[in-house]
C-alpha cells in the first residue's frame, strides 16, 4: 500500500477509535492541522463554504489533504454513504494504478500521484470535514458488477484523473520523473502555478498558462502578459508534473481597485506558506487584441470560413480520408455563369506516431485519426469534393491538430485490420460502421447494419443504419455486436460518417436509426 494512502487511512481509523459517546461531532479530531496563512490581504470568497456538511454527496469524489511533507489535497476518496444527522461518511479511497514502467517506479517510491489512473481501495468512516478539499471530476469505467453497491464488486472499477479547462493547478518546479531514484533530493517540494487552457488528451496533453501571486492579495493569482505568452503544453508522458489541483474561483474585475479580470482567487488551504509576488496590471494592460476576422463563403449548403479543418473526398473509393484546413478561399464568376469557389487547402499530415501506438507498416496509407499538422503546400479544391468540416482540439500554438473519435460518432473501420494493408489494396477491403459507445480509456463500439429499405426512396445521398442485436456471421474476430477497439490500434478506423439520430417507422414498429452519408460509407460494409 502507498504510504500516502496509507497515511489518510490512519486517520480515518483514528476517528472511527475515538468516537466511542455517541454523540454528533464534526470537529477536527486527529484530522489534518490546516495551515495558517501568515500573508495579510483582500479576500472575496469563503472557501470554507465549499465543504460544507451540505456539499456532500454519496457518489461525489473529494480530494483529501495528505498528512505528509506538505499537507496538499492529493489524495481522493469517493463518498459512498452520507448519514444525518450526525454528519457521517462512508468513503472509499483510490489508490493510483499507473500503466507505465517509470510512472509504476514513482508511485512505489511514495512519490505524490494526483493524475492518471485510479483503482477503488479500503473503505473508511469519518466525521470530520476538515481533511476534504474540493470535489473532483474523474472519468470511470467498469463492468457491470460495479453498479452493485456491495464493496466486493467495486475492485473491478478504474478512474482516471486529469486537469480540465478552466482548472488552476499545482506543478512540482523543477519535476523531473527521475525523482524516483533520487528520493533524498526531492522530499521536499516547490511549486508553480497554471492555469488549464485545454481539457487533457491522450495524444496532445494539455496546454497550461502561468499564473504569478498578485502582491496586495491574500490569494489572487493573474497571468502576465497577452497572447501566447507563458502558455506551454505538458505532455502525457509528463503527466506526473502535477501536483495537485488548487481550488479556484475566477474574478470578473469587479471585486475592487486592482484586481484584474480573469484573474484567480485560490484556496490558501492548498498553498504553500511563501511565495513570491508580483504587482498585477489593470485590466486596461491585460486586454488582448482582437483576432483578424476570418473570410467566409457559403456554398451548397455549407459555410466555409478560412481556418476550418475539413475532411475532403479522395481515392479509390472517394471516402472522405482525408483532412484539409482552408488558408484562403476564391470566388470567381463568370457572365450568365454561375459562380466558382475555390479553396485553397493545406493537407494535414499525421506526426509521429506515439510508442504504445501501431503503425502502419507501408507509406501512403491513410491515418483517419491522431494528431496532425498543415502542409506548406497548398491544393486548390472545390466544395463538392467536401465532406464534413471536423472540430479536432487544436495545440495553443495553432500548429497542431488532434483527431479521435468521439461518443456518438459514425466511423468506418476495418473489418480485416492488420498494419501490413497495402493502400494499393485498399478497394478489395471490407468494413463494418460503428458508433462510439464510450472513448474513456479504449473505443467501445456498437456494430450497425444497414436497413433493408430506405425511409425516402428519392433520397439517394443518405441510408439508415441501425444497432445489431446479435451477430450471424461464422468469423470470430469481432463477432460480438458490441465490442471494445484497444486506442493502441486506433489505425483500424477508416473514416468519419457523417450522421444524424432519427427515429422512424420501420414495418409498424418505431426504430432508433443513424442517417449517414452514403458518400461517405464504403461500398464494401458487412450487415449483421
Amino acid at each position: 500500500m502507498n504510504a500516502q494512502v496509507g497515511v489518510a487511512m490512519g486517520i480515518s481509523q483514528n476517528l472511527e477509535a475515538d468516537n466511542n459517546s455517541f454523540l454528533c461531532d464534526s470537529g477536527s479530531a486527529g484530522a489534518v492541522p490546516q495551515k495558517i496563512s501568515g500573508c495579510a490581504g483582500l479576500k472575496f470568497n469563503d472557501f470554507d463554504r465549499l465543504r460544507e456538511g451540505v456539499k456532500f454527496e454519496a457518489g461525489q469524489t473529494w480530494a483529501i489533504y495528505n498528512n505528509t511533507v506538505d499537507q496538499m489535497p492529493r489524495l481522493y476518496a469517493q463518498i459512498r454513504k452520507v448519514s444525518a444527522p450526525c454528519f457521517s461518511l462512508r468513503i472509499t479511497y483510490l489508490e493510483p494504478d499507473p500503466d507505465g514502467e517509470k510512472e509504476t517506479q514513482w508511485f512505489e517510491e511514495d512519490l505524490p500521484v494526483s493524475v492518471g489512473k485510479f483503482r477503488l481501495g479500503e473503505n473508511k468512516s469519518t466525521q470530520d470535514r476538515s481533511i476534504f478539499s474540493h470535489v473532483i471530476h474523474c472519468n470511470e469505467r467498469s463492468n457491470t458488477s460495479c453498479f452493485s453497491i456491495t464493496c466486493r464488486f467495486i475492485d473491478t472499477c478504474h478512474f482516471s484523473v486529469s486537469p480540465r479547462k478552466g482548472e488552476t493547478w499545482a506543478l512540482f518546479k523543477n519535476w523531473d520523473i527521475k525523482w524516483s531514484s533520487e528520493l533524498d533530493s526531492h522530499r521536499k517540494y516547490e511549486y508553480e502555478f497554471v492555469e488549464i487552457l485545454s481539457d487533457y488528451a491522450d495524444e496532445a496533453g494539455v496546454y497550461v498558462a502561468y499564473l504569478h501571486k498578485a502582491k496586495g492579495f491574500a490569494s489572487v493569482f493573474f497571468r502576465m502578459g497577452t497572447g501566447y505568452e507563458g502558455i506551454f503544453r505538458i505532455l502525457p508522458r509528463s503527466l506526473y508534473r502535477f501536483s495537485h489541483r488548487v481550488p479556484s474561483f475566477k474574478l470578473t474585475g469587479d471585486e475592487g481597485n486592482g484586481v484584474a479580470k480573469d484573474a484567480y482567487e485560490v484556496d490558501e488551504a492548498a498553498l504553500p506558506e511563501t511565495i513570491e509576488e508580483f504587482i498585477m496590471p489593470s485590466n486596461s494592460e491585460s486586454e488582448t487584441k482582437s483576432e483578424h476576422q476570418a473570410i467566409y463563403f457559403a456554398s451548397e449548403g455549407k459555410v466555409f470560413q478560412t481556418g476550418q479543418i475539413w475532411s475532403f473526398h479522395s481515392g479509390y473509393d472517394d471516402l472522405p480520408l482525408y483532412y484539409g484546413r482552408i488558408q484562403k478561399i476564391t470566388f470567381t464568376q463568370a457572365f450568365k455563369q454561375d459562380p466558382v469557389i475555390k479553396l485553397h487547402i493545406s493537407r494535414l499530415k499525421a506526426t509521429r506516431f506515439p510508442e504504445d501506438v501501431i503503425n502502419w507498416k507501408y507509406g501512403g496509407m491513410p491515418v483517419g485519426c491522431g494528431t496532425f499538422y498543415a502542409r506548406k503546400v497548398q491544393e486548390i479544391i472545390t466544395p463538392s469534393e467536401v465532406s464534413h468540416q471536423i472540430m479536432p482540439q487544436t495545440s495553443m500554438d495553432g500548429i497542431e491538430y488532434t483527431i479521435l473519435p468521439k461518443i456518438g460518432e459514425v466511423w468506418a473501420i476495418y473489418r480485416y485490420w492488420s498494419r501490413y494493408i497495402d493502400v494499393d489494396r485498399l478497394e478489395f477491403g471490407l468494413y463494418d460502421i460503428v458508433e462510439i459507445l464510450d472513448d474513456t480509456l479504449d473505443y467501445k463500439v456498437q456494430l450497425l447494419t444497414q436497413q433493408p429499405v430506405s425511409d425516402d426512396r428519392n433520397d439517394m445521398e443518405h441510408r439508415l443504419f441501425r444497432a445489431c442485436t446479435e451477430y450471424t456471421s461464422n468469423e470470430d474476430d469481432g463477432s460480438e455486436p458490441i465490442f471494445t477497439i484497444p486506442k493502441t490500434e486506433r489505425i483500424r478506423f477508416s473514416n468519419k460518417v457523417p450522421a444524424t439520430r432519427v427515429t422512424k417507422e420501420m414495418y409498424g414498429e418505431l426504430e432508433d436509426n443513424s442517417k449517414v452519408e452514403f458518400r461517405a460509407t464504403p461500398i464494401n460494409v458487412i450487415h449483421c
